[in-house]
């Protein structure tokens, strides 16, 4: 156990060492919100998650998903240029796991076996393809 705990420790010494990592596109937390850089993450008042860029002071997007807002935090914090790219995904979250919920309160109504057989290959479908695109959004947020 203090073998990984001094590995740990070593690790993250080098990290902070190293002189090419920005240590402002670290995340934190701040309250309700997740700054990244000059960006912030906050919950939105009417669902789903709001990006804020604090120089300009403007909103950049509302996103459904919490992975996306902070892909998308991230990525503009490095300077790339993926605010399309990662809003589409989001959507596309969005809709599978409208889905999800869909299937899974028709899954709890209904007395038919073989539509709940149905409902439930449709539901591990849509929740398999929301998996999937969180994991893309993991993939930006992690690089």
């Amino acid at each position: 156990m203090t073998v990984k705990k001094s590995k740990l420790l070593k690790d993250l010494e080098e990290l902070l060492n190293d002189i090419t990592i920005d240590p402002t596109l670290f995340p934190y937390q701040k309250g309700n919100s997740i700054r990244i850089g000059q960006y912030v993450v906050r919950p939105s008042k009417r669902g789903g998650y709001s990006v804020y860029d604090c120089k300009s002071n403007a909103r950049v997007a509302e996103t459904f998903s919490k992975a996306s807002a902070l892909a998308l935090a991230k990525s503009m914090a490095k300077g790339y240029n993926e605010k399309d790219y990662i809003m589409d995904i989001d959507l596309e979250i969005q809709k599978w796991y409208n889905d999800c919920v869909f299937y899974k309160h028709n899954m709890k109504k209904t007395k038919d076996l073989d539509r709940w057989d149905i409902l439930s290959t449709r539901y591990e479908i849509a929740k398999d393809r929301t998996e999937h695109a969180k994991q893309q959004l993991d993939k930006i947020i992690f690089r």
